[in-house]
């Protein structure tokens, strides 16, 4: 069993499935546009409510911020683990998550930490706009 500051890595569906991440180019428009901002020290959140769609994750991880794929795919690992534990507090919540700084001088632990307290973030302020 594989064990992440209390998350059971082994017990997560796999968030490839397009019904719950953000894929057409509009979809990330009107997010970017309209959403509320949350962010963290290396990433930036955008939240906005979608019509009952479920909780959809969209991921921008530049080659600008992290030159190495390797860095750009631990990043999008790390985020959709945290998302899955959140997914379902996260009803009607589509979501976009922006690297803003690299994450190579960082390792897993702190990323995971640094994501972690990021969701709990925009749960909070999910919960104060409704």
């Amino acid at each position: 069993m594989s064990l992440v500051k209390g998350f059971d890595l082994t017990q997560l569906s796999p968030s490839s499935v397009k019904s719950v991440r953000l894929t057409k180019p509009t979809e990330y428009e009107a997010l970017l546009k309209n959403g509320w901002r949350f962010g963290s020290r290396s990433f930036l959140a955008r939240a906005l409510n979608n019509a009952g769609q479920g909780p959809r994750l969209g991921l921008i991880v530049g080659k600008k911020m992290a030159p190495r794929s390797v860095d750009r795919n631990r990043v999008k690992r790390l985020v959709r683990i945290v998302h899955r534990h959140f997914a379902a507090d996260f009803q009607q919540l589509d979501l976009v998550v922006q690297l803003r700084s690299g994450p190579r001088d960082r390792d897993n632990s702190t990323l995971f930490k640094e994501l972690h307290g990021l969701m709990l973030g925009v749960l909070n302020q999910s919960v104060n706009r409704a």
